[in-house]
């Protein structure tokens, strides 16, 4: 081929100077694209890994601002049902005991129901439908000495062995109002 001066060019010179092109650019490429991924590393290990989560342990407010019945309102941000009776108060944590869903409670049942799979519950956390294998947990709770607060310990939680009755798998009252699953008041 002839280019505009009239010259006669090699077809095999010009594609072999394509391809050293092309390798140098290749080979460059990788360079920078390695030494970039190492300053991202070394940039990245200066900032620290850190995990978000709430607290485990927690302040819920005084004892006189939960009336008879089951109070709902901390369920979407703290995951527990604070339950009060005329001997004193207790904190469910609000996990299903099946495959873990967060139950919903029905005040005009007294029960919570758990949307995924069935599972149904008293008051107490007893069983008393579905597949779930044991009660519902509860948190530990205490009072504050210093401001009078519940403190809430989620990662300690109660967890007896029910009993099998007709009615559903039961743990008895009395056994599970005992300190620090239940607090006096």
């Amino acid at each position: 081929m002839a280019d505009n001066k009239g010259n006669i060019e090699d077809p095999d010179v010009s594609r072999r100077r394509f391809f050293t092109l092309m390798g140098l650019g290749v080979g460059w490429g990788s360079i920078v694209t390695a030494l970039g991924g190492a300053g991202l590393g070394a940039a990245r290990y200066m900032i620290p890994s850190v995990l978000y989560e709430p607290p485990t342990v927690f302040k819920i407010g005084k004892p006189e601002n939960y009336g008879i019945g089951v109070d709902t309102k901390l369920k979407k941000e703290r995951q527990i049902w604070v339950v009060r009776n005329e001997r004193g108060i207790y904190v469910m944590v609000a996990i299903c005991r099946h495959l873990g869903c967060t139950p919903n409670f029905f005040q005009d049942q007294s029960l919570f129901r758990c949307p995924c799979h069935g599972s149904i519950y008293d008051t107490h956390g007893n069983v008393v439908g579905g597949p779930a294998p044991r009660t519902l947990w509860r948190a530990a709770i205490s009072l504050d000495p210093v401001d009078g607060e519940i403190v809430v310990s989620f990662n300690t939680r109660q967890d007896p062995d029910p009993v099998g009755t007709p009615e559903g798998l039961m743990v008895e009252e009395a056994g599970r109002e005992v300190e620090p699953y239940f607090l006096k008041v």
